[in-house]
């Protein structure tokens, strides 16, 4: 993956060759995500949506996309504990399934950002570091001196959105007009696979569409490492 470093010294990256995967609901798969004005404050939401722009969030393989999407179908082994055989008494579907309706209400496409499109990488140092000095006052609110990984990782969305707020203000060419930045790419914490931030301005192009089947193996892959059974 190639890497284009600019004068503020962050790294930005062009979206994969063939493209993005955008895992979405099969009547309209192109659900921008945009929090609103109370969640702004909080510290929960998606990690790099905005009130102002919206956000589309793919990643490079379908695996990536079924891992973020998955997650909240995952159980924690102390829960299990406590429900123990309470499930299998009642009606309801028991945890860690993931419903056949599930997977025919959602497709996968594949789209392709304009080849120009940059991306900020907020995995490499270079980027943290400069970060961390251009946004040195609203993080020291957030309680945070030098941004790591592990902020990026972490469960404070402020923190996040601050750095999509900065990268959408950060412009280019002779007139001070044209983005700069297009999205940001990041590693998904379930795995580290490679995701993609498309702000909604970004113009892209539909390539091609996938349905997806119980046995598709990167959704047998996800299923098996997060424990969940597909019905």
């Amino acid at each position: 993956m190639s890497r284009d470093t600019v004068q503020q010294d962050v790294v930005l990256i062009p979206a994969p060759e063939r493209g993005v995967w955008r895992l979405g609901k099969a009547k309209n798969p192109f659900t921008y995500e945009r929090i609103s004005q109370e969640d702004a404050s909080r510290t929960g939401g998606n990690r790099w949506s905005l009130v102002s722009y919206d956000t589309l969030y793919c990643a490079s393989q379908h695996d990536g996309c079924f891992a973020e999407a998955l997650a909240p179908f995952r159980v924690a082994p102390k829960m299990l504990e406590v429900i123990g055989d309470e499930w299998t008494k009642s009606s309801l579907m028991a945890p860690g399934m993931i419903p056949r309706d599930w997977i025919t209400r959602h497709i996968l496409v594949r789209v392709q950002p304009p080849k120009e499109a940059r991306f900020l990488d907020v995995d490499d140092e270079r980027t943290l570091k400069t970060l961390s000095r251009e946004l040195k006052d609203e993080l020291a609110e957030q309680g945070v001196d030098a941004l790591t990984v592990e902020h990026i990782q972490g469960f404070n969305r402020r923190i996040t959105r601050l750095i999509s707020a900065w990268a959408i203000t950060q412009r280019t060419g002779p007139s001070r007009q044209e983005r700069l930045i297009h999205g940001i790419a990041y590693r998904s914490r379930f795995g580290m696979r490679q995701c993609w931030a498309v702000f909604n301005d970004v113009e892209l192009k539909q390539e091609e569409t996938s349905l997806i089947f119980p046995e598709s193996e990167a959704l047998r892959r996800v299923a098996q490492e997060y424990d969940l059974t597909i019905l």
